[in-house]
């Protein structure tokens, strides 16, 4: 039985609503549902709007509204009684920033963090750390609630009506990566929605919503007046609180008289985690200036000011004309009792507001114009918001020269008059004074979820006109070896030359319809890196799956490559010539992924195999980029002679092959090496080393032969696949390594054996991923917190961790410090420079979720403060410098009293004018410092 409704929902970085379309009323049409949500302690009021923040309620909040049976903190059962969400909460932002989530969908498309480690409320010191949440579990509070309501509403009384039981669509950015979508709907996962649920770009969505609102091929024709003379462009501007959005649609007039226009989307911008949330930020770092004579006020009086600012340009950007010289104040308070308590007041004119807002990210710009991205080191902490703060150069980076004939715009941000004025001209500038026609939407805030509804509807009922996208090119893999007999093309060329390439999804394909190629004998290389290269062509419309092709740069485009590893367990037995037969399976989305899933034809092992690749469509190569070489082609710094002898050597010292001539000594095996190469290890780069660990890896199940076979081989492998990430295929080599914890120590009560483990995994910690590194942990914390020899190289160990849970790695830089301080200076380098890794505000690999509070450092730095920091307690000294080095981050630095405080005790104590300076201004990181966080050299050549 369908569905009786089709749900939209607009999962926003600032509001989220619900709409939804009742397929069986007479007039199926768009409706918004009404959430009642606290908008104070007590009171509720019904919105279609929710506002996206998450309030974690006190214990006496708590019960207050919830009875006796609400418990303390972080004992509630329920965690929805523990949180509300809507209209109160961001209200509690700026009373009690702390305790308030926010920007999750920002948090959700952040590479540099975990985006599934609970970290929100962002910086937050009044919440335990098991309280807080992840982003995506914040986002899937704000789909839980929206579900709850739904069912209260709807469905009390008519089962059928459930919302597990409709067709749901969660709108999300055109730009969100595949991660990003994948924890899109996680998070609908965990909120209790069905399997079915499924993404659509929110610039459709508004252009659906447009499409709901003229329906008639009159009123198409009267919006698109130039239809019947030639296509015409359509671009959706969408920006809101946290992203900026913008995507390009060709309306084509229809072939036949009464039929409706076809709509194809064109293009998506990048994704641009930039916003209304800037435009706040850029006003409240203008006031903070002026409230603190250029200091910086606490966090809490930050939040304030940020909420008050907030509140400012929304007022001044809804007028028509604003009093340029009238005054706007602010007021924040400062300490957190009313005794205490100081207040500051400043204020700005509306005039200053605007050209702020204006001058800053809507600047005037040429047609030419390119966003700047200057990089410096170390990005500015916090959501990694774009470089460039003008919205109207990305866009006209976006559209790069092509005419725009109709202007949509949507998001919170765009509701302005004058914004919309503003990128109007600009337009109009870009194309020789021709405005573009302004498509109306009076609910920019509602109109996603409007249209994401009515989008649902249409594909299902085949009614209105629909937006194709995606499936507007034919695609092909390009193959390698001798090519088939029967190829397409005109003539053929020499073979050595020839680029040939195969079908693997024709031009029309619908969305995610999977497409299988199994006529031909194609072969996948397993346990050895691969390349994928992926051309597109939009001018084959007859090409079928499995259709052979003459590739050129003429007819097709060349995509990005993508590089993986199809791995097979140690424990399978590999095929004798390392390749398998496979089917291939393509699939692609409505978000522009392509998915291809190469099928073991036979089983292998003890079941068939499948290994999955991901294409962006819309990724383009950089400009003057050139087609890589195929894996195995890069430059090792020696003939490849030598390295293959190298490789033979290592195959020898762990019986691989049969050799006639006696083993070598496996304690000289990195010195041979040495001697095979003719090279210093030390001067070995990151494509040499991998080529090593190659022979290592398939002895991964042969270091048993003796101690000293497994000695060798552990120190070889740690030092071959350091810092375990950074080059290509890192992760898929970092996954087979892995084997060696699961598989077990050969000679596990052999303390150099173990000592040596500790090594590897402190040399390869970055290529870990967060539960490994847990298992390590857990599995090995008794050694770690050891007061003895044999803790030593543990404790390092845990101190390179750095995707452990904070509330670990804060515990072990306590036991670091007590160890120093306990031991009076003796015998504990190994504590001292595990601290230096805990307490760097510059973590190699963990990003800023690796950063522990500030507070911490000034704990830890009192206990050793009255220490003297020289002799064996000299490695304090670098250990600090770490700790308090200047970010230019509110979220990071150490207050200014601290500091001083750090960086007095370095100049008695004989620290480096560069260690100083480190921690006086922002220096962006060197080489030379990474050298020094992870405690020993680095290959030559890794890829940062």
């Amino acid at each position: 039985m369908p569905a009786r409704y089709t749900i939209g929902i607009d999962l926003g970085t600032s509001n989220c609503a619900l709409a939804y379309v009742d397929a069986e009323a007479p007039s199926p049409r768009t409706h918004l549902l009404e959430a009642p949500q606290y908008e104070a302690l007590g009171k509720w009021r019904e919105d279609a709007v929710l506002p996206s923040f998450c309030y974690f309620l006190t214990d006496d909040e708590a019960r207050e509204l919830h009875g006796k049976d609400a418990q303390g903190e972080g004992n509630i059962a329920d965690w929805s009684r523990s949180r509300v969400v809507g209209l109160w909460a961001r209200e509690m932002a700026s009373l009690a920033p702390e305790r308030v989530a926010y920007s999750a969908k920002s948090w959700l498309c952040h590479r540099g963090v975990d985006r599934e480690s609970k970290l929100l409320p962002w910086q937050s010191t009044v919440l335990p750390a098991e309280r807080k949440l992840s982003p995506v579990d914040v986002s899937a509070a704000y789909l839980s609630y929206l579900r709850t309501v739904w069912d209260q509403q709807m469905a009390a009384k008519d089962k059928t009506a459930r919302f597990d039981r409709q067709d749901i669509v969660i709108t999300v950015p055109a730009s969100f990566d595949s991660d990003a979508q994948r924890l899109t709907l996680e998070a609908a996962e965990r909120a209790g929605f069905p399997a079915s649920t499924r993404l659509l770009e929110e610039p459709q969505a508004a252009f659906y919503a447009w499409l709901e609102r003229h329906p008639g091929s009159e009123e198409l024709a009267a919006a698109f007046p130039q239809l019947n003379e030639r296509p015409e462009l359509v671009l959706v501007c969408d920006i809101g609180g946290g992203t900026s959005d913008f995507s390009l649609f060709e309306v084509t007039a229809p072939k036949d008289a009464g039929d409706l226009p076809s709509i194809r989307r064109l293009a998506v911008s990048e994704h641009i985690l930039l916003g209304g949330d800037n435009l706040d930020l850029a006003l409240a770092k203008t006031m903070e200036a002026r409230l603190t004579d250029g200091g910086e006020l606490s966090t809490s009086a930050w939040a304030q000011l940020l909420s008050q600012c907030r509140s400012l340009k929304e007022r001044v950007l809804a007028m028509s004309s604003p009093e340029r010289e009238k005054k706007l104040p602010v007021s924040v308070t400062e300490g957190g009792s009313s005794l205490f308590a100081s207040a500051r007041s400043a204020d700005i004119t509306q005039g200053e507001l605007l050209d702020l807002v204006l001058d800053g990210f809507f600047p005037d710009c040429p047609a030419d114009a390119k966003p700047e991205r200057e990089l410096g080191g170390i990005r500015e902490m916090g959501l990694p918001y774009a470089q460039d703060s003008a919205i109207t150069r990305h866009l006209a980076g976006f559209l790069n020269g092509r005419r725009v004939d109709a202007l949509l715009f949507n998001g919170g941000t765009v509701a302005s008059s004058i914004l919309r004025d503003r990128l109007c001209a600009q337009a109009a500038k870009w194309q020789d004074g021709a405005s573009p026609n302004v498509l109306a939407n009076d609910e920019p805030h509602l109109a996603v979820a409007r249209g994401a509804a009515h989008y649902r509807y249409c594909e299902r009922e085949a009614a209105g006109v629909t937006i194709s996208g995606g499936s507007g090119h034919a695609i092909y893999l390009e193959i390698e070896g001798a090519a088939p007999k029967k190829l397409r093309g005109k003539k053929k060329k020499k073979a050595a030359a020839m680029l040939t390439g195969v079908c693997i999804l024709p031009q029309g394909a619908e969305i995610e319809s999977p497409q299988r190629l199994v006529e031909h004998d194609i072969q996948l290389l397993v346990d050895r890196p691969v390349r994928f290269q992926a051309w597109t062509s939009p001018s084959r419309p007859d090409d079928a799956v499995g259709e052979i092709v003459d590739l050129n740069d003429d007819a097709f485009h060349r995509l990005p490559a993508l590089s993986t590893l199809a791995q097979l367990p140690p424990t399978v037995e590999k095929p004798a010539d390392g390749k398998l037969a496979v089917h291939l399976i393509s699939e692609l989305n409505n978000l522009g992924l392509l998915q291809v899933v190469c099928e073991s034809v036979r089983r292998v092992g003890d079941r068939q195999r499948r290994w999955a690749l991901e294409f962006n469509l819309r990724e383009k190569l950089s400009e003057g980029d050139a087609p890589q070489k195929s894996a195995g082609g890069e430059d090792t710094g020696v003939s490849t002679e030598d390295l293959q002898k190298a490789q033979a050597e290592i195959e020898k010292f762990f019986g691989l092959q049969s050799y006639s001539a006696e083993q070598s000594n496996p304690a000289r095996l990195l010195k041979e090496l040495e001697e095979l190469l003719r090279l210093k290890r030390k001067e070995w780069n990151t494509a040499l080393l991998r080529e090593l660990w190659e022979p290592l890896g398939e002895a991964l199940t042969k270091r048993d032969i003796s101690v000293e076979h497994e000695l060798a081989w552990l120190m070889a492998a740690g030092f071959s696949l350091r810092p375990g990430y950074g080059h290509a295929f890192d992760q898929y080599r970092m996954q087979r390594l892995w084997f060696v914890h699961e598989l077990g120590l050969a000679h596990d009560r052999d303390k150099a054996i173990r000592e040596q483990l500790f090594i590897l995994w402190r040399r390869t910690a970055g290529g870990l991923d967060r539960e490994q590194q847990l298992t390590l942990y857990r599995d090995w914390q008794e050694k770690i917190y050891e007061d003895t020899k044999q803790g030593y190289e543990p404790l390092r160990m845990a101190g390179a961790l750095e995707l452990l849970p904070v509330e670990e790695r804060t515990k072990l830089a306590r036991h670091c410090q007590a160890l120093i301080t306990g031991r009076a200076g003796k015998f504990c380098d190994h504590a001292i420079w595990a601290l230096g890794r805990l307490l760097s505000r510059t973590p190699l690999y963990g990003g800023e979720s690796a950063i522990l509070p500030s507070e911490l450092v000034s704990e830890v730095f009192a206990a050793i403060e009255p220490l003297a920091w020289r002799d064996s307690l000299a490695g304090l000294t670098t250990s600090f410098a770490q700790a308090a080095r200047k970010l230019d981050s509110r979220d990071h630095d150490l207050p200014a009293g601290l500091r001083e405080r750090v960086l007095a005790k370095l100049r008695d104590s004989g620290a480096s004018a560069e260690q100083l300076r480190s921690v006086e201004e922002f220096i962006p990181l060197e080489e030379k410092d990474r050298q020094q966080l992870f405690g020993e050299s680095l290959p030559v050549g890794l890829q940062w």
